[in-house]
């Protein structure tokens, strides 16, 4: 469960109840030309679930693990990704990754993350040269081989590794420090060629979300939802220095098609809104760009290629007590269509022939 809302969405366990079953098409054999949706769920409810919605036919169901395994996805879903020919789910109260076959759903391998037994707390995936790399917030970055899907090795990094950053050949880590008390404001940089910790970057409390343009990193501390704002630091991919460091109101960030994107989410409202900023000197460049698509609680906003075809998918939580919905719009935020989703969607995939 992402950190910012950690509090917030505690509040909702002794409410919350199994969402009820809608959108429940029978899923065909194969899976392909369709969205994958991970709905994180609630915290310790168990209720985590896929969504899956066909391109051409429109056809959806929000138990696509359920349909094709026979039981359920497990607690707090937090990251998915596909590599090669597997779709990879990462559940973080589970302490588990699963493993699926990408052509029909169907669970291939499940690895357990546990030391000395204790559950790792899986956060987000990453994706290289034969390995998936995992960040967990027991302090832990893993190496697992695709081939054999071995734990290979791991490294110790700061106060609960938490978003993930592919860089060349480089991983930059986030160490939030969102569960302990003294809490963390640095990121990791893990030289993927000898799995070692070259770097740590001071950015500010906090640290979340991670994006590149090529040249530069840009990075969210969220800093302590009170006293400590959020801020918005650049920094230099080549020589690891700060370019600028701001406070910035701002959740995450995205950069897209060569453009600089920052989310805002606000707290009283449940409300959100998606700016163009400019990458020397983070003013914002348009309105918001999400305020006609009718999205309440912006929780993914992703870049997909379909079929040729480059668009955009929002993922709303709606206020985190509803089943939320995934908005498709073109690269110029056009609306295309929307279907629903589980609860808590929090990452998409597509999944191509």
């Amino acid at each position: 469960m992402k950190i910012a809302l950690l509090v917030f969405l505690f509040l909702f366990l002794f409410f919350a109840c199994k969402p009820p079953k809608e959108n429940q098409n029978k899923i065909p054999e194969i899976i392909s030309s369709a969205f994958v949706v991970l709905n994180e769920g609630l915290f310790q409810n168990n209720n985590s679930s896929l969504t899956w919605f066909h391109w051409h036919s429109r056809q959806s169901s929000n138990d696509m693990f359920e349909q094709k395994n026979g039981y359920g996805l497990g607690d707090t879903g937090n990251d998915l990704g596909i590599y090669g020919e597997k779709i990879y789910v990462l559940m973080n109260n589970s302490h588990l990754l699963h493993i699926l076959n990408r052509k029909n759903g169907k669970l291939l391998h499940q690895i357990p993350l546990i030391e000395n037994g204790i559950g790792a707390s899986p956060r987000t995936l990453a994706f290289h040269s034969g390995f998936i790399y995992v960040s967990a917030f027991n302090g832990f970055l893993y190496k697992i081989d695709t081939t054999n899907f071995n734990i290979s090795d791991k490294i110790e990094l700061g106060t609960n590794p938490d978003q993930t950053l592919l860089v060349y050949d480089e991983l930059w880590i986030s160490n939030s420090g969102g569960l302990s008390a003294q809490g963390d404001s640095t990121l990791s940089i893990v030289d993927l060629a000898t799995f070692s910790e070259v770097q740590r970057v001071i950015v500010g409390r906090n640290p979340g979300s991670l994006t590149a343009d090529g040249d530069f990193v840009y990075a969210v501390a969220r800093g302590n939802y009170m006293n400590i704002p959020s801020r918005l630091v650049k920094i230099s991919i080549a020589n690891k220095t700060i370019q600028r460091n701001e406070v910035i109101p701002c959740s995450s960030v995205y950069f897209s098609n060569n453009k600089l994107f920052k989310i805002g989410y606000y707290f009283e409202s449940s409300s959100s809104t998606l700016h163009e900023i400019n990458p020397n000197d983070f003013t914002e460049l348009t309105d918001n760009l999400i305020e006609q698509l009718g999205i309440q609680t912006l929780y993914n906003f992703s870049e997909l290629d379909v079929f040729g075809q480059k668009i955009y998918v929002f993922l709303d939580a709606r206020q985190f007590m509803h089943l939320g919905s995934a908005t498709v719009t073109d690269a110029n935020f056009n609306k295309l269509f929307d279907f629903k989703t589980g609860l808590n969607p929090t990452k998409i995939i597509f999944n191509a022939p």
